[in-house]
C-alpha cells in the first residue's frame, strides 16, 4: 500500500490553498477523481471531502472548512477538454450538477469500463486494485463518518490509495479498449449513464410492478417530480417524505393512505389530486 509520504500532496483547507492548488494543475487534461459524503438523512448529499490527482499532484480538499470555495474545483473541472477518470460515477456526477448545471468534461468509468474487458460485473475499486495492481486495499473507511474530523494520517492514505491507482487501472484499461475497437461502444454507455443521472431515472421497483411503459406515463412522473420537488425543499431523502413503495400501493389499492409525518396537509391534497388523475388514465396492474 502507497504511504502518503510518497505523495506530492495537499490538505487543502482555504481558499488561498485551494487557488495554489489549481494554478499548479491548470495545463492538465487529465484527472483522476474521487469524492466523500454523507447522505442518509437529507436529500442532497453533504460534500465532505474532494480528491482530486493529475498523475503527480494529489490535492485532498476539505469541503467543510468554512474558509473554503470548494465549487471553485467543480466549475474548473467542468470544461470540454478535461477528462475525469472515476470508478461508479453515478454518486460522483450525482454532487457535481449540485454544483454546475451541465456536465461538459469527459467521464472514463473504470467500472463500465471493466465490462470490455472480461468481467460480467461492474467490479469494486478493490477488486479491480487487486486484479491490476496485485494490491489489497484496506477499505474498512468506506463507510467512516466522513462529516467528522480532523482528516487523520489513516484518512489521508486511504484518500490518496482511492486516487492514486485509477491511473494504473486506467492506463491498462482504455489500451484494452482501444485495442479491441469498443471506444466508442463504451463511449456511448458513459453518455447514457449520463443523462440517466442529469434526469433523474426512477427506480427499477416501479417498472417491476407497474409495468415497462410506466415511466413513459406523464401523470405518473408528475407524481414522482411533485414528491421529489417537496423532498428537495424540506432536504430530507425522498423516501422519507413519500416512499416509492407508498407510491405503488397507493397506485395499486382503491383507498388512499399517507403515512408520512414529513408532508403537510396541502401536499397530501395535491398528491390525492394527482394519484387519482393518474388512476383514471392507468391500465389494470398485473
Amino acid at each position: 500500500m502507497f504511504k502518503k509520504n510518497n505523495h506530492n500532496f495537499s490538505l487543502i483547507k482555504n481558499n488561498k490553498e485551494l487557488d495554489q492548488f489549481l494554478a499548479k494543475i491548470k495545463n492538465k487534461k487529465k484527472f483522476f477523481f474521487d469524492t466523500e459524503f454523507e447522505r442518509r438523512s437529507t436529500y442532497q448529499a453533504i460534500i465532505s471531502i474532494v480528491v482530486i490527482f493529475d498523475g503527480k499532484n494529489i490535492g485532498i480538499i476539505d469541503c467543510l472548512e468554512r474558509n473554503i470555495n470548494f465549487k471553485k474545483i467543480f466549475k474548473f473541472l467542468n470544461k470540454k477538454n478535461i477528462t475525469l477518470v472515476i470508478h461508479s460515477c453515478r454518486q460522483d456526477l450525482e454532487i457535481f450538477l449540485s454544483a454546475v448545471k451541465k456536465i461538459l468534461f469527459t467521464v472514463f468509468d473504470t467500472q463500465i469500463a471493466a465490462l470490455f474487458n472480461g468481467y460480467d460485473y461492474r467490479p469494486s475499486y478493490k477488486k479491480l486494485v487487486q486484479d491490476f495492481c496485485k494490491i489489497s486495499l484496506d477499505k474498512s473507511l468506506q463507510s467512516d463518518g466522513w462529516l467528522k474530523r480532523p482528516i487523520n494520517n489513516e484518512r489521508i492514505n486511504y484518500l490518496i490509495n482511492d486516487v492514486y491507482y485509477l491511473k494504473i487501472i486506467f492506463n491498462k484499461l482504455n489500451n484494452n479498449l482501444v485495442k479491441k475497437n469498443k471506444l466508442k461502444l463504451f463511449n456511448k454507455l458513459i453518455k447514457e449513464e449520463i443523462f440517466k443521472i442529469s434526469h433523474e431515472d426512477y427506480p427499477v421497483i416501479f417498472k417491476k410492478r407497474l409495468g415497462n411503459d410506466i415511466l413513459n406515463n406523464n401523470n405518473f412522473i408528475k407524481i414522482i417530480n411533485f414528491r421529489n420537488k417537496v423532498a428537495k425543499k424540506i432536504n430530507l431523502p425522498k423516501n422519507w417524505v413519500f416512499s416509492d413503495k407508498e407510491i405503488i400501493k397507493n397506485i395499486k389499492n382503491t383507498e388512499l393512505t399517507f403515512i408520512s409525518k414529513n408532508l403537510k396537509n396541502i401536499e397530501i391534497k395535491k398528491l390525492t389530486k394527482l394519484i387519482k388523475k393518474f388512476k383514471k388514465t392507468f391500465n389494470k396492474v398485473s
